[in-house]
C-alpha cells in the first residue's frame, strides 16, 4: 500500500496506521467459507449415501422393524449412537457418513435414540455390517440406566 496522507505515526512508509485490506469481518468470513466448502465437499457422499439409507430403511426403520405405529414427525437421517456427529467430526466424508451406522428415523424415535426424549431407546449392533444387519432394539427408562451407572 502506499502513504497518499499523512501518516498516524508521522513516518510515511510504515503500513501499520492503515485499515487493514480485509475489514473487521475478516476472521468471521474465512469460517463461513470454510464450513461453506466443507458441506460442499460431504454433499457428494451424502448424495450417494442417503438415498441407499431411505431405499433400505423407508420412513423409519424402528417402524420397520417392529411393526409400530407411534411414529411422529417426519423422517430423518440419524447416526447410531456410537457413531454421533460430535463423535465423527474432522473425519473424512467416507468415513463419517456411511450406510452402516446411520439409519432413516422419525422425529420422535430419533429423539429417543438420542436420549432427548424419553423412554430412551438402546440400539445393539450383533452383526459387523452395522445397521446394513441387523438392530436389536431395547426401550430403557433413563432414570433406572443413571442408576445402575452409580452403583
Amino acid at each position: 500500500m502506499t502513504n497518499d496522507g499523512p501518516c498516524l505515526c508521522g513516518d510515511p512508509g510504515c503500513g501499520r496506521c492503515f485499515p487493514q485490506p480485509y475489514g473487521t469481518n475478516f476472521k468471521r468470513k474465512t469460517i463461513k467459507l470454510k464450513r461453506g466448502r466443507k458441506r460442499r465437499s460431504e454433499s457428494k457422499r451424502v448424495k450417494s449415501v442417503r438415498p441407499q439409507v431411505v431405499a433400505r430403511d423407508g420412513y423409519c426403520r424402528i417402524q420397520k422393524d417392529l411393526q409400530l405405529n407411534e411414529c411422529e414427525g417426519k423422517s430423518e437421517w440419524a447416526h447410531l449412537p456410537d457413531y454421533t456427529r460430535a463423535k465423527t467430526r474432522k473425519m473424512s466424508p467416507e468415513q463419517r457418513h456411511s450406510t452402516e451406522w446411520t439409519i432413516m428415523a422419525c422425529t420422535k424415535h430419533h429423539d429417543q435414540i438420542d436420549g432427548r426424549r424419553k423412554p430412551k431407546i438402546l440400539v445393539a449392533m450383533p452383526d459387523p455390517e452395522g445397521a446394513d444387519g441387523l438392530l436389536l432394539w431395547q426401550k430403557a427408562d433413563i432414570d433406572k440406566i443413571r442408576t445402575q451407572v452409580r452403583l
